[in-house]
């Protein structure tokens, strides 16, 4: 036998018995990472279950009410009295409904609305103008649309209105429509 260089031939056929390098460094050997991801994924799942459990268990949470504006409210006792009623109908099914505001003498629309402002839960609004000037602007945060979409009109016990809702007197046990629409005044009334 030859010493030195091996035959042709039989050079791919010698192994070392080192272990092979592969290009990151490692041996060459995949480590067997099969399992190694039930461990976490098991004390994840661990973790939710014990933090449901833990909230179905413990008491709510009280929160306190809030008005639109973030602001701690009490309801309004139910007042006593004379009352008129007040609904406010927002055109696609929804609807604020008061059915007991307080009335006072010489009361109008606007004082009807300013009333409901302070109830709480109250409402809030725009208005432009006053006296006989005054209408209506914004309702709840729903402002109208102009003369070519909806707007705010109201109607007293299914009546229109023909004047401002600042000059418009009501009287006690009255019913006040507020009604998103894009009807005119001289429309049929509206189902209540």
């Amino acid at each position: 036998m030859r010493r030195g260089r091996p035959a042709l031939g039989t050079a791919s056929k010698l192994h070392s018995m080192e272990p092979k390098q592969s290009s990151t460094g490692g041996t060459g050997e995949s480590p067997d990472h099969s399992g190694s991801w039930h461990f976490p994924l098991l004390l994840a799942v661990i973790l939710i279950l014990a933090i449901g459990i833990a909230r179905l268990s413990s008491p709510p949470e009280e929160r306190p009410t809030r008005e639109p504006g973030g602001a701690d409210w009490t309801p309004t006792s139910q007042p006593t009295g004379e009352t008129v009623r007040l609904t406010i109908d927002f055109g696609n099914g929804a609807r604020k409904v008061y059915d007991a505001l307080p009335w006072q003498p010489e009361m109008t629309v606007a004082d009807l609305m300013e009333s409901a402002r302070e109830f709480r839960p109250g409402i809030e609004f725009a208005q432009r103008g006053s006296g006989a000037s005054g209408f209506l602007t914004s309702l709840d945060g729903l402002a109208n649309e102009g003369t070519s979409g909806r707007n705010w009109i109201y109607r007293v016990d299914q009546q229109h209105a023909h004047q401002s809702f600042c000059l418009e007197k009501i009287e006690p046990g009255r019913h006040v429509l507020w009604l998103f629409t894009d009807q005119s005044y001289n429309e049929g009334p509206a189902e209540e």
